[in-house]
């Protein structure tokens, strides 16, 4: 039987861990045309819930446009991939294509180009018209060309930047003003996606950048860990194993409801599982889980410092609160200046947290390989 868990974004038709509140209200916002903040941890299944959110839209009728700029290292890049997402959308629905070419002569900044391919038959491409244009004019025409095809043809849109705080890595770049500017003239719903949470949110939370206050902050929990517990007992039955409701309990508790953990973890256990799921599975499991992470870890550290990499293991056997008390520096032989570099770098790459007053490793599977290292 197939494996009935997954490794990758989910499918909007494969099952999916409950998020039904979640999807209620995204769909209100993007109905109501309002922009969104939706951030979270890594891995927190932010792509799987838009995909699911987009389909759902789509199916009554929307136009959604997906843009990911994650690594995107310029504005030229930008640029072209929002391009493409429109081009790529607009190509899909041959219905309107078939009625005429208006629908593409709005767009004038960039054009699609298709080529013969070996592997899918031809490939889809876009090119900028003007070879001079600097990429930001290719951004304000390309937003400014979106904006008049959404109020002539009275479209339903909604639109994604997903790991949209990339831009704020494009060094002395005016994108976030000129984006500013047109997504408030449009009458569309703009979500801004990611997961580096502080540079997100500090974009709509400063009163001197573009994006300040222009939008609902909308923060993505854990799972729901009664929910998430029926899940994977469906899910095992589904594919015909059993695996009781305190062992699916241990396995939620074992990744504190993280949602990408939960289908590794699940994964790997229904790999090595008898016809019913015991205890010793989930431990087995687990360490057949971290094996095959920990080469994404090892990349991870490699590009810190030494007093980074300190406090990381620091913090992944004790989580505290006061990380600049005397006692706690002593107990880990961390001093008040590395510290206090080294907490702003990680808290900047998203890997360090304070919640609910404890100092922490955002991912829990991290902090287990970082305590074992």
């Amino acid at each position: 039987m197939a494996n009935p868990f997954t490794l990758r974004v989910i499918p909007p038709s494969f099952p999916f861990c409950n998020r039904v509140t979640e999807l209620k209200e995204l769909y209100s916002h993007a109905d109501n045309k309002a922009n969104v903040v939706l951030f979270s941890p890594r891995r927190y299944g932010k792509t799987s819930l838009i995909r699911r959110l987009q389909a759902d839209l789509s199916d009554k009728g929307f136009f959604t446009f997906y843009i990911d700029f994650f690594m995107a290292t310029s504005e030229n890049e930008i640029a072209r991939r929002i391009s493409q997402s429109i081009y790529s959308v607009l190509h899909k629905r041959e219905s309107l294509l078939n009625k005429g070419v208006r629908f593409l002569k709005t767009f004038k900044t960039f054009r699609p180009v298709f080529k013969p391919s070996p592997e899918s038959g031809l490939s889809f491409s876009v090119e900028p018209v003007s070879s001079v244009m600097s990429g930001i004019d290719l951004i304000d025409n390309l937003m400014e060309e979106l904006g008049i095809f959404i109020r002539k043809e009275s479209i339903n849109a909604h639109i994604v930047f997903d790991e949209f705080q990339e831009i704020s890595e494009l060094k002395k770049s005016s994108i976030e003003g000129v984006l500013r500017r047109h997504i408030q003239e449009q009458q569309a719903s703009y979500f801004f996606v990611g997961s580096r949470r502080r540079i997100l949110l500090d974009m709509f939370d400063k009163k001197n950048r573009p994006f300040y206050q222009s939008a609902i902050m909308y923060p993505l929990k854990p799972l729901p860990d009664k929910e998430l517990v029926s899940f994977l007992v469906e899910r095992f039955k589904e594919g015909r194993k059993n695996c009781p409701i305190r062992v699916a309990e241990k396995i939620s508790e074992k990744v504190s409801q993280y949602p990408y953990y939960v289908q590794a973890l699940a994964y790997n256990i229904f790999e090595i599982s008898e016809d019913t799921v015991s205890d010793n599975d989930i431990q087995a499991g687990f360490n057949n889980m971290l094996a095959s992470e920990r080469y994404g870890y090892e990349a991870v550290v490699q590009g810190l410092t030494g007093p980074q990499i300190a406090l990381l293991k620091a913090l992944a056997v004790d989580a505290v609160s006061k990380i600049l008390s005397s006692e706690y520096m002593k107990r880990h032989r961390l001093s008040a200046g590395g510290i206090q570099y080294a907490r702003n770098k990680l808290e900047k790459l998203d890997l360090i947290e304070k919640h609910n007053n404890i100092w922490k490793i955002v991912d829990p599977v991290f902090g287990c390989w970082l305590a074992g290292y």
